[in-house]
Parts: C-alpha cells; structure tokens; sequence
C-alpha cells in the first residue's frame, strides 16, 4: 500500500463519491482551486496493483465546510477506504498521513468526527472507536455524532460544535415552507437537495414553496451555525446523512395535513 499526496493531477481518479456517484467536473474544477488555494488538502491510499484503495480530505478548521469551530487545527471531511481494501490499516494509514502532513504544514492538531452506530442507513460514517483507537480525544458531542482531536503542540485547543441559530422565516399559509441549507462541497448533500426539489415539482407550488440558502462559504456557516439541513414548516427535519424521496414525501404530507387540520379549527 502506498499512501500519496493529494494534488491538481490525481484528484479526478483518486477522489471519488462513496456511493458511486460521479462527481461533476464543475465540482472537481472547485476542489482543484481549493488544492491550489491550500484551502483543501488530502492524502490517496493506493494498492500494490495500482488501484485507489481509498482517501482522506482535510481543511483548515477556519475554512472546514462543517458545522465546527477552532483555531489552528485541521478538520477532516470525509476519509474513505473501498470495502475490499477495509480491515487492513489503510484508514489508520490514511490519518496518519494527514497528521503528519497537517503538522508539517504547521497545524496545532487534527480533529475528525466520528459517529455511533447507525443502522441500514447506506451511508459510509466512521465509528468514533476508529478515531479513539488513533489516540485521538473526544471532545464534543451532538446527537451521534462526537468530535475527536489529536494536538501537536501546548497550543492546540479542542474542537467545538457550532451553536445552530437559524429560523426561517414565515410564509403565507396554508403552503408549507421547505428551507435547504445547501452546501455543495459533498456528493450527499447535492444529491438531498436535488432529491428534495424532485419531490418539491412533483407535490405543487399550489402546497408547498422552496428557500434555498447558500451554504458554500464560511461565513454563511458561522451566521447560521449549519451547514446542512433540511427545514420543513419551520422544523429541521433531515441533518445528517442521505435521505430519499418517501422521506421527503412523507415529511411534507404530514406537515401539510397538520397545517390544514390547523386551518380547519
């Protein structure tokens, strides 16, 4: 196994979507920038037959497209090993390449999420054990997600969750508001919205009205303290992880059933 550093001329056959899923060109052009700006950075696994065993992506904490706060640490977005090539210490060999190049890039410490067990959820999340067994600290949780940290030096200071402060704004009723907070910067999160306005077309303008929120830079993170979600009549309903049409459908009948019984009173 031979672990190499991510740049401009590997990124298209060594980053690719966990579900199978192509990434656009439009999305490959912006990670480019990102590389080229050092507002991304990354690590390949790659098999003795040449093959991507899997990758690692990693932002300065400041700029992480994740609901995160700290300083001087770098966060890890995704870290992917193909089922075929788990098991065999290519995730551990990945973060460890991501340490060390983090610190060589003069990083306090590296942070990464790791979650509890989810059940039939189709979504690949690595197990906050994974991160523990690396030596890294829990240091916050929200829900089942946990944040863990490894510091390099007397500097380093934990990661945080952002606070969530964001409410959407009323809407003429008896239509239900959907609000996507939309962060492009994962194959997931496209995929939900494009999924969310797909259910959107097919239930009317006449039942339901859309927002979209702009999501893809920092600030708009740090303003909301969210990323991701998806908002329907006013409640964060999906926040993590992939989710289908029935899911969609079935939150806005039984928001808009609610919303017509409410009328009816």
């Amino acid at each position: 196994m031979k672990i190499e550093k991510l740049n401009t001329d590997n990124l298209r056959g060594g980053v690719f979507c966990a579900h199978g899923k192509p990434k656009s060109e439009e999305m490959y052009d912006q990670m480019e920038a990102w590389l080229d700006g050092n507002l991304l950075r990354g690590q390949i696994a790659r098999a003795d037959n040449g093959e991507v065993a899997g990758f690692v992506l990693y932002y300065p904490i400041e700029e992480a497209p994740l609901d995160v706060e700290g300083e001087g640490l770098y966060m890890v977005q995704c870290v992917y090993v193909k089922p075929e090539y788990q098991k065999a210490g290519t995730g551990k060999a990945l973060v460890e390449a991501a340490m060390a190049d983090a610190h060589k890039n003069g990083a306090t410490g590296l942070a990464a999420e790791g979650f509890s067990d989810r059940i039939n959820t189709g979504f690949e999340y690595k197990p906050g054990a994974f991160f523990a067994h690396m030596g890294m600290t829990a240091t916050d949780t929200r829900g089942q997600g946990t944040l863990y940290y490894v510091g390099f030096n007397t500097e380093a200071e934990p990661p945080r969750y952002l606070e969530p402060d964001f409410k959407p704004k009323p809407h003429m009723e008896p239509r239900i508001k959907v609000d996507i907070l939309d962060c492009r910067r994962c194959y997931t999160f496209v995929h939900n919205r494009n999924l969310v306005e797909t259910v959107l077309a097919q239930v009317g303008e006449d039942k339901v009205t859309l927002e979209v929120h702009d999501q893809n830079d920092r600030a708009a993170i740090l303003d909301k303290g969210m990323s991701t979600g998806v908002f329907i009549d006013g409640k964060l309903t999906f926040f993590d992880g992939p989710i289908s049409e029935d899911d969609i459908m079935n939150a806005i009948e039984i928001a808009y059933n609610a919303r017509l019984r409410a009328t009816d009173r």
